[in-house]
């Protein structure tokens, strides 16, 4: 079968040129060469072409657990012209996106047929949005981490994120265009992810901080041979950041979203101590801006940019991420937080994301998190949600307020097992308030 767009068809020219290079092996011992990939991939494009799909055709993807399966149907669908709508098959949200693609491609208002794949936003502080990613947005994208990373065929990518989230998904894409291997845990177990670091299972891997954080609880390390830790998805504090590095992970810390088709940001092989404490600096072909005063919110431009959500208008400018930051005198980005999740407490500007990284540096807390609630006297109060040990709340609050500014010391304390995370390990925002605010146990 001939690709519909042979330049991103990385899966047809790996084929080709190494047809014996192992493309993809699961936790269940299955595993297939780039030939026997490409031959299943052409079978599953067969299969779908007869269920009255085409090219410029939106076609939901429900996604469980990763095999070989799901990954040539994949494949299939962009070989067609078909873009997918990726979604968690647990999730009814989700399915419920799913169903109403096909309604909602229909008035999009350009031309689909450069329409490569719709993945849905993490809804982790609300309701999840379809976003348009283009061939031209892809190619872009890979081409650019590529540039920074540096991967090639001999590099093996742990995939743990979830497919239907930016961060997994994008996996596929970067190693079947270098040619490397997907080494697929279908789902997080710090303990196998640290016999895949020390057995030389994997050369790279992809993970969010709680990911770094319970790896580290099972296993500190050293660890040795691995090239690159793309650690991103959430706000990860300098504290755990250098745990890592410490236990011989190459951490880079990385920023991005599903709006620009994952990474925008990251830091520079080699640089990390250095860059400790920013996402690094911007990728080839992408700039960053934070508007005249220097620090505001973030805005991303560049050929990965998504023209936006399915079924709205084309944007005409760079992707205003709702971030805010800075880019510092050395041009890396520092991310202060989300716009809408600035507290004014007091009157005071308060980012909760850089206080909860200063309480994170203290002992007694294996976690903790920083949620705004209403307060009758202060308009707003902080709350500190956290992993640790009660008894030392005393402590911490008299540390915190040595270390924090007045207004930046949480009023109220809240003591949990573990916080709330999604599917892909990113905190629920939705569940942390309403814990914060007596909602939820």
């Amino acid at each position: 079968m001939v690709p519909l767009a042979p330049d991103t068809d990385w899966l047809a020219r790996a084929a080709a040129q190494t047809p014996d290079a192992v493309a993809v092996v699961t936790d269940d011992g299955d595993a297939a060469t780039y030939g026997r990939l490409d031959g299943m991939a052409g079978r599953a494009a067969d299969l779908l072409s007869q269920t009255g799909v085409s090219a410029g055709d939106v076609n939901p993807v429900a996604v469980g657990d990763v095999d070989l399966d799901l990954v040539a149907r994949l494949w299939a669908h962009w070989r067609l012209g078909v873009a997918p709508i990726l979604v968690d098959a647990r999730s009814p949200i989700q399915l419920r996106w799913g169903s109403q693609a096909k309604d909602l491609a229909g008035s999009a208002p350009t031309g689909l047929s450069s329409l490569h794949t719709v993945v849905l936003t993490s809804g982790s502080s609300g309701e999840p949005r379809p976003v348009r990613l283009t061939h031209h947005n892809v190619a872009a994208a890979i081409a650019a981490s590529a540039l920074r990373l540096g991967n090639t065929g001999r590099d093996r990518w742990l995939l743990v994120l979830p497919l239907f989230h930016i961060g997994g998904l994008s996996i596929l894409w970067r190693s079947a265009a270098a040619g490397g291997t997907v080494v697929v845990h279908r789902r997080f177990q710090a303990d196998r992810v640290a016999t895949a670091f020390r057995d030389g299972m994997v050369t790279m891997a992809s993970l969010v901080p709680t990911m770094l954080y319970r790896l580290l609880e099972i296993d500190p390390g050293p660890y040795e041979g691995l090239r690159a830790v793309l650690l991103g998805g959430a706000a990860a504090n300098r504290e755990l950041v250098e745990r890592g590095l410490a236990a011989g992970l190459p951490i880079l810390q990385t920023y991005g979203m599903t709006e620009t088709c994952s990474q925008v940001a990251t830091v520079v092989p080699g640089e990390q101590i250095e860059s400790l404490g920013t996402a690094g600096r911007p990728l080839p072909g992408v700039t960053i801006t934070t508007g005249e005063a220097g620090v505001g919110e973030i805005v991303v431009s560049g050929s990965m940019v998504s023209p936006g959500y399915l079924g709205e208008s084309d944007r005409d400018s760079g992707h205003a991420t709702g971030d805010i930051g800075y880019v510092d005198e050395n041009g890396r980005l520092v991310v202060l937080g989300r716009a809408d999740e600035m507290v004014i407490t007091g009157g005071e500007n308060v980012y909760p994301s850089r206080v909860a990284s200063a309480l994170a540096e203290h002992d007694a807390l294996n976690q903790v998190e920083v949620v705004g609630v209403p307060d009758p006297e202060w308009g707003q109060s902080l709350v500190a949600v956290a992993v640790g040990d009660p008894a030392a709340q005393s402590a911490l609050e008299a540390w915190a307020q040595q270390q924090l500014l007045r207004h930046e010391v949480p009023k109220r304390w809240i003591f949990v097992e573990a916080l709330p995370v999604q599917a892909g390990g990113k905190i629920d925002r939705v569940a942390l308030d309403e814990i914060a605010r007596g909602d939820r146990t």
